[in-house]
């Protein structure tokens, strides 16, 4: 399962990687913005897939270990494999597109925006109450909450259009990203203030009131049954 993932954050990060690269033209916070805002959430709808396939969920549902430990290390796992890019990006960024920032708070923004992103991929299998409908959840967050940010920071989508998106991790992130990058005060320190805080907000209130309580519910009623997901 785990080598299936890796092939596809391997091949990704060298392809955007390259595009990075070849293509001056685009910006390549947009390739980081795929990475950290998309990305995340199809690499849990994947693993969620695969150890559904493989029947691996059992174990996790019934082990004594808590909830808080199951999501810290598939998370831990996660944020592992987005290194890969991470490390790639910065190589062409610096050393190709001759870019000058601060390294450190990029990836701590990259990170956050990672964690944030992967938690949220977490809670919408847990509202789902199937996999048509997580599929669909997944499809609608990712174009509402994650594609919708990266056109307005493209200059695709009007400028009030920001004060809709301001409850978007997505858009908080890139708020982020762009000042780091940018090297200039190109938000408000309300705005940087607020992309900062949001997110570990979302996070913990998610963690603590949806993951907490029913993760290994979720577990149990994933787990496949004579070929079938046994959904309630």
């Amino acid at each position: 399962m785990q080598y299936s993932i890796l092939k596809i954050v391997l091949v990704l990060s060298i392809l955007f990687a390259a595009a990075m690269a070849f293509l001056p033209n685009i910006d390549p916070l947009l390739f980081v913005y795929v990475t950290v805002f998309i990305l995340p959430v199809i690499i849990f709808a994947t693993s969620v897939f695969i150890e559904n396939e493989e029947r691996t969920l059992l174990p996790l549902a019934i082990c004594d270990c808590s909830t808080f430990e199951i999501i810290l290390a598939k998370v831990t796992s996660a944020l592992i494999l987005l290194l890969i890019p991470f490390v790639l990006y910065t190589l062409v960024m610096v050393f190709v597109l001759n870019m000058s920032y601060s390294i450190i708070l990029f990836l701590l923004v990259y990170l956050l925006s990672a964690v944030v992103h992967m938690i949220v991929g977490v809670v919408l299998a847990i509202i789902s109450k199937s996999t048509s409908i997580m599929s669909i959840a997944y499809i609608a967050y990712i174009v509402i909450f994650s594609v919708t940010p990266i056109f307005y920071s493209s200059g695709l989508i009007p400028e009030f259009f920001k004060y809709v998106l301001i409850i978007s991790p997505a858009y908080l992130s890139g708020v982020l990203f762009q000042e780091i990058v940018l090297d200039y005060a190109f938000s408000s320190e309300w705005l940087i203030v607020f992309s900062i805080l949001l997110p570990i907000v979302y996070v913990v209130l998610l963690s603590r009131f949806v993951i907490r309580p029913y993760f290994k519910s979720y577990l149990l009623y994933s787990i496949p049954e004579e070929g079938e997901h046994s959904v309630k």
